[in-house]
């Protein structure tokens, strides 16, 4: 069973069409990037799955429970909005074990529970700070130490390395990646990098309809296509490249960078072998061969005409 599948769903605000019959489907152990560029539809989409919002038309089924029903699925769904609001003369440690009560964890345990994830995210010394002492990027993490306790089956996470510094934004990924050991997650994203490193699986939306989707993989052609960046003095082979049976195009970018599409069917490694020995018997300088195309380029070559993410 699929942790979330969406079938035509769609959403206006007065004449403006935030989505427009959206469909995609969430794999159950997925951690899942909602991608798009800015009015694509991702915070609608967002608030619909949490149940903050109703759709016009269309069905959400989330873990099996229609999205109409979601109040069912207490303790099993744990979400972080954009901006996480903290009660300013509560200190974090008793609301976050609050929200472990709320989600199944017994009274003696509540308290242990949010100091242990308060400690996952790096607040193990501010656990007795209020709501309106935080900083914007310890809201943050607080917001996401919330989602961690009671260990949910599904967990929808909306710009979760935002505003924070880049030492604790590749703590929150690193957590992020523990909990798809363990959970199903959505995570909505401006970041396109960050998204390749955590996700297993994306969508792109864009106008309020499904770009496209598959796993990280498969969106930025990780099988098939091979970038190779050489010295700029490289005198490059290109026809003996192209030339491959195993090559179906070869082109240069920017004098120094071959970009090759393999064969389908066949293993990257197999072309990169082959490649590589063209561009060493001509002596070429290598500096670094690359699988696929960036998500950021993917996403760009999707929604061509589209506002920047």
């Amino acid at each position: 069973m699929a942790a979330v599948t969406v079938r035509g769903l769609s959403k206006a605000y007065g004449a403006h069409v935030a989505l427009n019959a959206l469909e995609f489907t969430v794999p159950t152990g997925a951690v899942y990037g909602l991608l798009g560029p800015n009015g694509a539809g991702k915070s609608t989409t967002f608030g619909i799955l949490c149940g903050w919002l109703r759709a016009d038309a269309g069905e959400v089924q989330v873990l099996g429970v229609d999205v109409a029903n979601i109040a069912s699925l207490s303790g099993r769904i744990a979400a972080l909005p954009q901006d996480a609001f903290f009660a300013p003369n509560l200190s974090i440690v008793r609301e976050i074990a609050h929200h472990a009560r709320m989600a199944g964890v017994s009274p003696q345990d509540a308290r242990r529970a949010a100091v242990e994830a308060l400690a996952a995210v790096g607040l193990d010394d501010a656990i007795d700070k209020r709501g309106g002492q935080l900083s914007h990027g310890m809201a943050k993490r607080a917001g996401l130490a919330q989602c961690l306790v009671g260990r949910p089956d599904l967990v929808l996470l909306d710009e979760p390395t935002a505003g924070l510094d880049p030492r604790h934004a590749r703590t929150v990924r690193d957590i992020i990646q523990q909990l798809g050991t363990r959970a199903t997650v959505i995570v909505s994203s401006h970041n396109l990098a960050e998204i390749e490193d955590v996700c297993t699986h994306g969508a792109i939306l864009d106008r309020g309809r499904l770009t496209v989707e598959g796993t990280i993989d498969a969106l930025t052609n990780r099988g098939e296509i091979v970038r190779i960046e050489l010295t700029s003095t490289s005198t490059i082979p290109l026809p003996k490249i192209a030339a491959l049976p195993c090559v179906a195009t070869a082109r240069i970018e920017q004098a120094r960078f071959v970009e090759v599409q393999g064969q389908q069917g066949l293993p990257s490694e197999e072309v990169i072998g082959a490649v590589l020995a063209e561009l060493l018997a001509a002596k070429c300088g290598i500096l670094g061969v690359e699988r696929g195309r960036s998500l950021e380029r993917a996403f760009l070559d999707l929604t061509a005409g589209s506002e920047a993410p």
